[in-house]
């Protein structure tokens, strides 16, 4: 698959390649493929309703954008946050088919108003658009740079009057991004899907959230269920925190 992947890259270049690409994962999940290999993906149907404010951080290509400004609907909202231009470009293009409720903003999420640089790592010569990430947070082979504005999502989101729904992947900085925005998480009580890498980032998030007194969950049979503190360290998936008032 490696070297497919590779191939495909050097005959189409890495913009086309990840056009193509995105484009068939969006209509095989569309069309109920790879359920088992990405539950999460179909598990949005049960979490986003009708009229729903969602917020995507580190939207990518548009895989989550476009479900959940789909389940939404029109009289929902999605803000997307995605800071890499070229993925910007193509989530634009794939969101074209969605409903017309959503904004993206250009910007990297973090504790200070400033310019950072991200990078697209390779890891076994193979470019990893999904492991994107600020280049100072964790040591990689990068083979693209990009100088992005970062902005502090307590202030980037201070107008909405509801949150409902946040998915985060921001590649072991969620620690950065949810201290910097438990001001509006503590008052709008969403919902908050989010990848966890690194014990002590995963252990910090957790720990926070516990503190705005959510649960901590994981989807396992197309239900969230309750975590133990023993396999917190172990799990391999998503996390889910549920507001418990």
């Amino acid at each position: 698959m490696k070297s497919i992947r590779k191939l495909l890259v050097k005959l189409f270049g890495i913009n086309t390649y990840l056009k193509i690409v995105s484009k068939i994962y969006i209509f095989l999940v569309k069309n109920g493929c790879l359920k088992k290999k990405y539950p999460e993906i179909f598990n949005l149907k049960n979490i986003v309703k009708q009229d729903f404010v969602c917020i995507d951080i580190g939207a990518n290509l548009g895989y989550y954008s476009y479900f959940m400004s789909k389940y939404a609907g029109k009289n929902g909202k999605l803000y997307s946050v995605e800071p890499i231009p070229m993925f910007a470009n193509i989530w634009k293009s794939n969101m074209k088919s969605s409903d017309t409720n959503y904004k993206l903003f250009q910007v990297a999420l973090g504790g200070e108003n400033k310019t950072v640089q991200m990078g697209i790592p390779e890891r076994d010569g193979v470019l990893r658009h999904g492991l994107t990430k600020i280049t100072s947070s964790a040591e990689e082979k990068y083979v693209s740079f990009f100088d992005v504005e970062m902005k502090i999502p307590d202030e980037l989101f201070a107008d909405l009057t509801k949150i409902d729904f946040i998915k985060c992947d921001v590649e072991g900085y969620e620690s950065i991004v949810f201290d910097n925005f438990k001001k509006l998480i503590s008052k709008h009580r969403p919902l908050v899907q989010t990848e966890l890498s690194g014990i002590e980032n995963r252990l910090h998030v957790i720990e926070l959230f516990k503190e705005m007194n959510y649960s901590v969950n994981v989807l396992e049979d197309e239900k969230l269920i309750p975590i133990s503190e023993n396999d917190i360290k172990l799990v391999d998936k998503d996390f889910y925190f549920i507001p418990q008032n």
